[in-house]
C-alpha cells in the first residue's frame, strides 16, 4: 500500500503553477497537500513602503480564486494569505498563511480589522502558518492566546530561529505547530526528541524547497507511526480531514 505523504507546505498560483507543483509532488512520491499563494501575488515585498494598488487587489483576488478551485480535487488544501487590506477570508479556505520578512511592508497589527480577522480566524478555528520576526511571532501568537493553531514554518528558521523559539519555551505549548520546510536534520531530531512528533509536519516549501529531497530527510530520520504522522497524519488530524477521500484526483 502506498504511503499517503502530503506536503504542507508549497506555493502556487500563475507565477507557480499547479503543473509544476504536481509534477515534483509526482517525483516524490507526494499524493497531495497545502497550497498558498506565492508571495509576489500578493505584495510588493521589496517596498517596505509599499501600501497597495489596484493591480494588486486584482492579483489578490485572482489567485486565491485560482487556489479555491484546486481546493476541489483530491488532498489539496487552499491556505488564504491574509495581508494589511484584511479583507474577509472566503469559505472554502481551511487554513491561513500569514507571513512577512524584515524589511517587508509591516502588518498593521495597531487596526482594529488586525484584530477582527485574527478574532475570525479563531473563531473558525482555522490553522495560521506564521512567518514573521521574533518579535512579532511572539506578539501574534500572544494575541491568538491558544485559540487556534499556530503553525511556525521552517522549524523557525526564518522567525529568529529554531533554537531561540525553542529557548523561549514557544514549542511547548499545546497549539503551536512546526513544519519541517528547509530546517536541518538536527532541529527536526531535537524538536522531536524534546516534544514528540505529534505536532510536527511535512514541508517542503516548494519552489524553494526541493519536495523529493525534503521528503527524503524525514524517511532516513524517522520510520513507522512516527513517520506516518509527520508526512500526513497529523496534517489530517489538524484539519479534520480523512485520508479515504471519495474526490477525484488531481
Amino acid at each position: 500500500m502506498t504511503q499517503l505523504v502530503l506536503d504542507s507546505h508549497s506555493h502556487c498560483g500563475y507565477t507557480v503553477p499547479f503543473a509544476e507543483l504536481a509534477q515534483e509532488w509526482r517525483h516524490g512520491n507526494i499524493q497531495g497537500g497545502v497550497v498558498f499563494s506565492p508571495v509576489e501575488e500578493i505584495y510588493d515585498r521589496y517596498d517596505p513602503f509599499f501600501a497597495d494598488s489596484p493591480q494588486y487587489q486584482v492579483s489578490r483576488t485572482r489567485v486565491h480564486r485560482y487556489l479555491l478551485d484546486l481546493g476541489s480535487r483530491k488532498h489539496i488544501f487552499p491556505y488564504f494569505f491574509v495581508w494589511n487590506d484584511f479583507a474577509p477570508i472566503p469559505d472554502g479556505f481551511v487554513g491561513i498563511k500569514w507571513h512577512r520578512h524584515a524589511g517587508e511592508p509591516a502588518y498593521r497589527y495597531e487596526s482594529p480589522r488586525c484584530d477582527a480577522i485574527i478574532d475570525e480566524i479563531c473563531a473558525r478555528k482555522l490553522p495560521v502558518v506564521l512567518e514573521e520576526e521574533f518579535g512579532n511571532t511572539l506578539q501574534f501568537i500572544d494575541c491568538v492566546g491558544g485559540r487556534t493553531v499556530t503553525i511556525i514554518p521552517h522549524m523557525g528558521g526564518l522567525n529568529g530561529g529554531y533554537t531561540r523559539l525553542r529557548d523561549a519555551g514557544l514549542f511547548e505549548h499545546a497549539n503551536i505547530w512546526a513544519d519541517t520546510a528547509l530546517a536541518s536534520r538536527g532541529e527536526i531530531k531535537d524538536y522531536v526528541d524534546r516534544y514528540g512528533p505529534e505536532r510536527l509536519l511535512f514541508g517542503s516549501d516548494y519552489p524553494f524547497g526541493n519536495p523529493y529531497h525534503e521528503k527524503k530527510k524525514l524517511t532516513e530520520l524517522f520510520s513507522g507511526s512516527d513517520l506516518d504522522a509527520i508526512l500526513a497524519g497529523n496534517l489530517l488530524r489538524l484539519l479534520g480531514k480523512s485520508a479515504q477521500d471519495s474526490r477525484d484526483g488531481w
